[in-house]
């Protein structure tokens, strides 16, 4: 059987303080497989972004954290690798998107200069005119109506729309194994945001890029995933396959991630500590899932 192109398996993280440790994961595991879109939806501080910078290696040389359990990347134990290695996967094999893209680039550096360095990732003796063409035809994939100029540019002078595809193309110019995906969008209004992520859709499926979806939307998630699995307080608290899991949600904490989608009419937002109470409910895995990291 086929690797899957990431598996985490019991994933724990704490970090040591004067006060003693502090405990943040406790058993994550989840896998995805290739070509394969993926969502970890939880509230901020459930432990999403802290899940995908272990993968990326970026947790790792920090003398308070304490990690345990496996990451696995195309069937590779990423424990086994130096630091240099895991350095070398980034922006190469594995690439992220954040949150807020003017914030990720460079404000005194023209697009074109930023990409050449991407580029350099994966090539490192690319010519600057051959980084150009690649990086124009990057653009065009993204529906940027003027790619040259884009490049010539810096990103106070893009909207904050035109960066985020900068941001999607710079990610999938090397063709990545794995892109993840923190949050993009979420710093842009509702109609580029959708715009946005049915572009990355569009790519990832392309490409056949395995994606890791991390949000706090399951609205949005709801449009984009084929799976869904729901972190709270470091746990995974469900997992199933996205229609299943939107047509009958069981574990409380997921039934008040969706109450607390907006919506046009209706009452108020319901807390999510409400579901405080019923957070040790077993663990929910919808029918023909399997449990979270089992391939199947």
């Amino acid at each position: 059987m086929t690797a899957p192109t990431l598996a985490i398996r019991d994933l724990t993280l704490g970090f040591r303080g004067w006060a003693g440790q502090v405990d943040v994961l406790h058993g994550i595991s989840l896998h995805i497989m290739k070509g394969e879109r993926v969502a970890l939806v939880g509230e901020s501080g459930s432990g999403k972004s802290v899940t995908a910078r272990i993968v990326l290696g970026l947790l790792q040389q920090l003398k308070t954290a304490r990690i345990g359990g496996l990451v696995a990347f195309e069937g590779q134990d990423l424990s086994t690798l130096s630091a240099r290695q895991r350095h070398a996967l980034r922006g190469t094999r594995m690439s992220m998107i954040f949150q807020d893209p003017t914030s990720s680039l460079n404000p005194v550096y023209r697009i074109g200069s930023q990409f050449h360095e991407v580029l350099k990732r994966a090539e490192p003796g690319i010519s600057a005119a051959d980084a150009r063409r690649k990086a124009q035809a990057a653009l065009a994939d993204v529906a940027i109506p003027d790619p040259a100029r884009a490049l010539d540019s810096y990103s106070f002078q893009l909207s904050g729309g035109m960066n985020q595809r900068v941001m999607i193309a710079m990610a999938l110019a090397n063709e990545p194994s794995l892109l993840i995906a923190d949050e993009p969008g979420t710093a842009l209004d509702v109609t580029v945001q959708a715009q946005t992520l049915s572009l990355m859709r569009a790519l990832v499926e392309k490409h056949h890029t395995s994606v890791l979806f991390i949000s706090h939307n399951l609205g949005v998630v709801r449009e984009f995933a084929d799976r869904v699995y729901v972190i709270y307080k470091g746990r995974i608290v469900e997992h199933g396959r996205s229609a299943d899991l939107f047509a009958d949600p069981r574990h409380p904490y997921t039934r008040a991630l969706l109450s607390a989608v907006p919506r046009i009419t209706g009452g108020g937002i319901p807390e999510i500590d409400d579901v405080s109470e019923s957070y040790f409910a077993p663990m929910v895995v919808h029918e023909g899932c399997g449990e979270p990291g089992e391939v199947g």
